[in-house]
């Protein structure tokens, strides 16, 4: 392992060494030895792993340890954003902004996930130009039979938020979703319109 790091990443013995002694750390805390196969192996293995591909894919990471910006024993205990190079960091916080938007609707028309309908009324504006989508109450609990589906649906005139159960008079208020389910279902009987 001390010579893998040494190799791959030019660091010299000595933060090899140190690299290696705080993989020990991390995969073994209380000093448990690292018998092949056993639980503290694999987690050796995958600080090594983890380690040498933040090491090949961050320069600048080589560096602070060089200069003893950042210690190498404690490299291991690093969370892996830490570890990361700054682009990747960006291109992380991108992925996540997006996921936000697309589970917020934020720009619910955009993404392929919500369902054009005009079966729905805004109970802020009364428009009945929406966007929806289906999800599952109770989706994680071993009864497959106890599932009620939660219809979110977004106005795209003011882009306004609300779960059909939360309009008063429920599925009949907020609008009909079986016929909402029944054009998409026959989408070529369905009139969409492309703003």
């Amino acid at each position: 392992v001390i010579q893998g790091f040494d190799k791959k990443s030019g660091l010299g013995k000595r933060l090899a060494t140190e690299i290696e002694r705080g993989m020990l750390k991390v995969a073994c805390p209380k000093g448990e030895s690292l018998a092949e196969g056993s639980e503290h192996y694999k987690a050796y293995k995958f600080q090594y792993k983890r380690l040498c591909t933040h090491l090949r894919r961050n320069n600048v990471l080589s560096e602070k340890l060089k200069t003893g910006e950042l210690q190498a024993e404690q490299l291991a205990s690093l969370a892996d954003e830490t570890l990361m190079a700054e682009s990747q960091k960006e291109e992380l916080q991108q992925f996540r902004q997006e996921n936000l938007q697309e589970a917020l609707g934020i720009t619910a028309e955009d993404f392929a996930h919500w369902t054009p309908s005009d079966n729905f009324a805004c109970p802020r504006c009364e428009c009945d130009k929406c966007v929806y989508i289906q999800s599952f109450k109770g989706f994680h609990s071993h009864d497959d039979n106890n599932q009620e589906p939660v219809i979110t649906i977004r106005c795209t005139a003011c882009k306004h938020l609300w779960k059909e159960d939360e309009v008063e008079g429920g599925r009949m208020a907020a609008g009909n979703f079986e016929a909402a389910a029944d054009s998409v279902a026959r989408p070529d009987t369905r009139s969409r319109s492309t703003e």
